[in-house]
């Protein structure tokens, strides 16, 4: 950075400017003062001592506050393309949590030690370590935004530091409960029934297996290519990609295969009856609105769905749509299935998320694994 000293207007003092950058939406040249009593020598000292400061990130560039680089840098990376429901909710703890103990603050005033006392304080006052974490994440966001922009030389808020946020471990659905879960899903939503045939043959995720429509399944394979999803937010619905940006294909079992037959030949009756004819490529698990397949069922329906199903069951609250996810891959991994092979099953981005969200599976399977050792090596079973 550049600076410069020239005399103040009284005398003995010094007027000293610095060169901070440039305003990224007028391309105006940013320049910041500070008028000091003293020698020219030590004028160029505190000069000397100012661009070091600045260079190592204490000093910021404009007077924008905290509330103009949310609004800004959500709108920013809402159109990189981050997912809705994940805008959503950086509006929603932008607006409930930060602007209200840090909107008013310049953005080039703001420090570590300022954002470490505003998570301390939402713990205080009683919100979950998710929900402060979310509120790092947002400011993590847009203060590297405002860093690219030049509106600050370097964010503070790689130093801060918000509370732990304790992994839950995940719950399956017992395997005992899948089969009674369609059985009674069938007499009152055959396409409910067949989410959960689906959720548990695939591990595919909600929106994943909304977005499915029959060209999707191959027979002759007997396979199923994942490569869109439903999403949802406070709106409307929307059709996106998979969760990491891939396209994968599951190999189904002959249950399933079985099922869906069923189910194809279920959903053309049920069409005739209204009068109509499936559309080219319907969707599995149509709308009730759509017999002729035209559309899909939205998410939250599927949800509170399958929650009223469960509780017609008389099954634990902790049963939930999601648990067969985790049904599926803790079922692999009990039975010794490359740890590889599941995360391609189920569309994680690499092994190290499947390792980090099932850790307490994978040690399981490690002890049998080493059982298996004594056993075959060792002679010690």
């Amino acid at each position: 950075m550049r600076g410069s000293k020239r005399r103040g207007r009284r005398t003995g003092s010094w007027e000293l400017r610095l060169e901070v950058g440039f305003d990224p939406l007028t391309g105006r040249r940013i320049q910041r003062s500070r008028t000091i009593e003293g020698t020219a020598k030590e004028a160029d000292a505190a000069l000397a001592e100012w661009i070091t400061e600045a260079n190592r990130g204490h000093v910021g560039t404009g007077s924008r506050t905290v509330a103009q680089l949310l609004t800004e840098g959500i709108d920013q990376a809402a159109s990189e393309g981050l997912e809705r429901s994940t805008i959503q909710g950086y509006r929603r703890v932008a607006r409930c949590q930060i602007e209200p103990a840090l909107g008013k603050r310049k953005v080039h005033a703001v420090t570590a030690e300022e954002l470490d006392r505003f998570y301390r304080a939402l713990a205080a006052q009683g919100y979950a370590a998710g929900t402060i974490k979310q509120c790092h994440a947002v400011l993590r966001r847009v203060f590297r935004t405002a860093e690219r922009w030049g509106w600050v030389s370097r964010s503070p808020v790689p130093q801060a530091r918000p509370p732990m946020v304790k992994s839950i471990d995940p719950i399956p659905v017992p395997v005992v409960m899948i089969p009674q879960l369609i059985e009674c899903a069938r007499e009152t939503d055959p396409i409910l029934a067949m989410i959960v045939v689906m959720a548990a043959d695939t591990g595919a995720r909600r929106g994943e297996l909304l977005a499915l429509r029959w060209s999707k399944i191959d027979f002759a394979a007997g396979t199923v290519t994942i490569d869109s999803a439903i999403g949802e937010d406070n709106h409307s619905s929307y059709i996106k990609g998979p969760k990491n940006g891939r396209e994968r294909t599951v190999e189904l079992t002959p249950y399933a295969l079985a099922a869906l037959r069923t189910h194809r030949t279920w959903q053309i009756e049920m069409a005739l009856r209204f009068g109509v004819g499936l559309c080219d490529d319907p969707y599995l698990f149509n709308s009730r609105t759509a017999p002729d397949g035209s559309h899909y069922r939205l998410p939250s329906n599927v949800t509170a769905g399958f929650a009223a199903l469960r509780d017609r069951l008389g099954l634990p609250k902790s049963v939930h749509l999601h648990g067969l996810r985790h049904t599926h891959v803790t079922q692999l991994l009990d039975a010794n299935v490359p740890i590889r092979n599941v995360s391609g099953r189920v569309g994680h981005r690499n092994s190290s998320t499947t390792m980090n969200i099932y850790a307490h599976w994978v040690k399981e399977t490690d002890s049998l694994s080493a059982g298996a050792i004594s056993e075959r090596i060792w002679g010690n079973g």
